[in-house]
């Protein structure tokens, strides 16, 4: 849950993610439907989606016993295998997290970009290591960025190793790490119908290859004339607009309701749909449609 989200924002969806999936074999009988649906509102569903993989190999070959065996489950890198071999098992294994890598290129004045400097991080990270208590070790330099030598407005006065800080001994410390230019942004449209029949609404699976695969959704797409052979009597009644952002793209969603019996979709009332993990925008497109 940590790859990609802020610790204040996981305490909660871990607690119910473990009163859900008390334990490894929980969550590898689970239906992905189910994994989806608590992982709602964390992003980045594929993290999910690897975590209940990862789950049904463990329960079939065992608990990994080293880094080479963590790094072989599905959504297990580098930094996650360093991270569970020296908190949770005291092995002897470094780790590099953006937090580290700003740390290490300010300690070094170190002024590469990209891959380059991840790999002198990973480098200098090892080198480093202190290896009897290397959880320890590793939760501290993660701190140290988190909380002291953080993106802006470092606090170099509370820093416990400024005297070995290049960058600050030569007034660079705002000036790294360097950064790299930000991919352009795309511009989007999507059309989302949601079809209703009395109470119910239509949802369909996401298919693989897509955002969200493997979610549930409305029907979508980029030119609503791919839309309308599928409803072909339906009149879309457009309720509003909503903006969210996939990556780099930029998206504007229109959101349109038509009153529809498609037998291809599956029907659930506004309390069922709870019980389906749809994408968080998809779930305010909803909330548009009810308003109206």
């Amino acid at each position: 849950m940590l790859q990609q989200t802020q610790v204040v924002t996981v305490i909660d969806y871990f607690h119910r993610w473990m009163t859900r999936f008390p334990n490894v074999e929980s969550l590898a009988a689970a239906p992905v439907d189910a994994v989806l649906a608590a992982w709602q509102g964390l992003g980045y569903y594929r993290r999910a989606r690897s975590i209940h993989e990862a789950a049904q190999l463990i329960t079939q070959n065992g608990w990994p016993q080293n880094r080479e065996q963590w790094l072989s489950l599905p959504g297990i890198g580098p930094y996650t295998a360093g991270a569970i071999c020296s908190i949770s098992l005291g092995q002897p294994e470094c780790l590099v997290d953006g937090n580290v890598e700003r740390v290490y290129a300010r300690l070094a004045a170190d002024n590469a970009e990209g891959a380059q400097l991840n790999r002198r991080a990973w480098e200098w990270a090892s080198r480093n290591l202190e290896r009897e208590h290397p959880g320890d070790w590793n939760q501290a330099l993660m701190e140290l960025g988190a909380t002291v030598c953080t993106p802006t407005n470092p606090r170099c006065d509370a820093c416990p190793v400024a005297e070995l800080c290049v960058a600050k001994q030569t007034w660079q410390v705002n000036q790294l790490p360097t950064r790299t230019a930000r991919r352009a942004s795309v511009a989007l449209t999507h059309h989302l119908w949601i079809p209703r029949w009395g109470e119910k609404f239509g949802i369909e699976q996401i298919p693989v290859g897509e955002w969200w695969e493997g979610m549930w959704s409305f029907p979508r797409a980029e030119d609503p004339a791919e839309l309308e052979p599928r409803f072909p009597d339906a009149w879309p009644r457009h309720v509003g607009s909503l903006r969210h952002s996939v990556t780099h793209h930029r998206i504007l969603l229109t959101v349109s309701v038509i009153e529809s019996v498609d037998r291809s979709l599956t029907w659930v009332t506004r309390e069922e749909i709870d019980r389906f993990a749809l994408p968080a925008p998809h779930k305010k497109a909803l909330g548009l449609a009810l308003k109206n």
